[in-house]
């Protein structure tokens, strides 16, 4: 079984609502699809969903990254998919939310070609999976109409975005709106680089002085400073995730190294899937956290973290989200299934990741 071509073009897809955090404000999803085809009309599907500020990548670069070295793919056998995935590693160092849409496509066409479901290769750990609900940065009132219909939908944990460009005044405010809602709602802060170590120390203070149940603070501080990382754990009792810090496995290395953070968040974008693969095996080895979290990703890129997820059993927290944000997409479909919180893996059969794709 042989490949006979790679692609990708746009998938631009609209949100609900626009999503507001720190970094950024979108509107719409820019996702990249990425089809590998096979001489036995076997089609395996990847998307990347690159984001600027986070990996330096677009929408155009990514295509002309795939476009690029889609030809090297042409002829190459499926039936074995580490030489693929290394070939792919080679090629896009520079290009990690590329790579893992490749990478995504090249294991759906891998597996299907064995009929075998991904989330059983990577372990079938676990069937059932608990994800939290995301809220941006919106009003207090806002927010907490947001919590209280995300806990009649059933989730209990909520991401709480943070770096109000009003400042921290304005934060505490949806905050505490927040937990007057819903006061047994879990908490996890992601400031998406907001503060500088000091302000970040001190916004964790009055964190800790609402009473609020709040599991984690995400990269506090700008992506570069690994010592601010290291001094805002050294002084607050809330453990601390690096995200936007922890893109590639040689920046998780130095992380532990340091010992700056409590845990680490992985993104496909971030890492592709066989750099996730390797943190997970270096967080666990390490008594490192791991949460899984995504970029605006469509249903496509939620089922592939939520198998890997479910498969290696390795996550102590999710964030897979970004599927509910967006309005919905007519054909796209399977991979799981969301009831409340959880996301169910255990009724998948079909193989590979198990996404049906609309052709348009």
């Amino acid at each position: 079984m042989r490949i006979v071509s790679v692609t990708a073009r746009p998938w631009t897809l609209p949100l609900v609502a626009p999503f507001v955090i720190a970094a950024r404000t979108a509107t719409e999803a820019r996702n990249v699809r990425i089809e590998v085809s096979t001489e036995g009309a076997i089609v395996g599907h990847g998307a990347s969903a690159p984001v600027g500020y986070v990996t330096g990548e677009s929408v155009k670069s990514v295509q002309a990254a795939i476009e690029d070295i889609a030809p090297g793919f042409e002829g190459h056998c499926l039936n074995r998919l580490g030489p693929l995935l290394g070939l792919v590693n080679k090629r896009l160092v520079e290009a990690p939310a590329a790579r893992a849409g490749l990478e995504m496509a090249l294991y759906d066409a891998w597996a299907q070609h064995w009929n075998q479901p991904l989330w059983q290769h990577f372990g079938g750990s676990s069937a059932a999976l608990t994800t939290d609900m995301t809220v941006p940065l919106v009003t207090p009132e806002e927010a907490a109409a947001l919590a209280v219909s995300s806990w009649h939908e059933g989730f209990r944990a909520l991401k709480i975005k943070v770096g109000d460009p009003q400042g921290p005044e304005a934060d505490l405010a949806r905050i505490e709106a927040i937990v007057q809602a819903v006061p047994a709602v879990r908490l996890r802060i992601d400031a998406n680089q907001a503060f500088a170590p000091d302000s970040a120390v001190r916004f964790a203070q009055s964190l800790v002085s609402l009473g609020a149940v709040i599991e984690l603070l995400e990269q506090p501080v700008p992506k570069e400073d690994v010592a601010g990382l290291k001094y805002v754990r050294e002084r607050t009792t809330l453990p601390v995730f690096a995200d936007e810090s922890a893109r590639s496995v040689a920046e998780v290395v130095h992380l532990l190294r340091e010992e700056a953070v409590d845990g680490i968040n992985v993104k496909l974008m971030k890492s592709g899937i066989t750099g996730a693969l390797q943190i997970i095996a270096l967080c666990r080895a390490s008594g490192t956290k791991l949460m899984l979290g995504c970029m605006l990703e469509t249903g496509l890129g939620i089922a592939a973290a939520a198998q890997i997820a479910g498969g290696t059993g390795a996550f102590d927290f999710l964030d897979l989200d970004s599927h509910r944000l967006l309005r919905p997409v007519p054909g796209l479909s399977g991979g799981f299934r969301c009831a409340g919180e959880q996301i169910l893996l255990g009724e998948i059969r079909e193989a590979g990741w198990g996404v049906t794709i609309p052709e348009e």
